[in-house]
């Protein structure tokens, strides 16, 4: 089946000043959120078998960006992405800070927006309009 590969976008962006190990973790959390939530359009071919019958899982049949920045700018992106009911999964400071999931809850409940600090997100959608809100960031090294 035939689509425009340039057409839809997955996008991360990590506080640069993470340590890495700690971007490596909100990463993958992020990344399994976004991909729960989202639905069966994004993704490729079910299940791909190699030449000796080895099942490969499929993956995103769309690019999946990995971009840095700082916590004010992450926050500034994810406002704008809120008001323009984008989707997206972000990672604030309560999630290194807690461990079990009622926890975080507790503490994002607790918290207002102009205190919350954030260290990543991702934004999943329509490639220009992720590109509006990400196209000044760097690649993440």
């Amino acid at each position: 089946m035939s689509y425009d590969y340039t057409e839809k976008k997955v996008t991360a962006i990590i506080n640069e000043d993470l340590p890495f190990g700690l971007a490596l973790n909100a990463l993958g959390h992020l990344a399994f959120s976004a991909g729960h939530y989202s639905d069966i359009t994004w993704m490729g071919k079910e299940k791909i078998f190699d030449s000796d019958k080895n099942v490969h899982q499929g993956i995103s049949k769309y690019p999946f960006i990995v971009l840095k920045a700082k916590s004010d700018e992450i926050k500034n992106i994810i406002q704008k992405a809120r008001s323009e009911n984008m989707f997206f999964v972000d990672y604030p400071q309560e999630m290194f800070d807690t461990g079990a999931d009622d926890e975080l809850v507790s503490a994002l409940e607790k918290a207002k927006e102009p205190e919350i600090k954030y260290h990543a997100l991702v934004i999943v959608g329509d490639t220009k309009k992720i590109k509006s809100l990400t196209g000044h960031l760097k690649l993440y090294r």
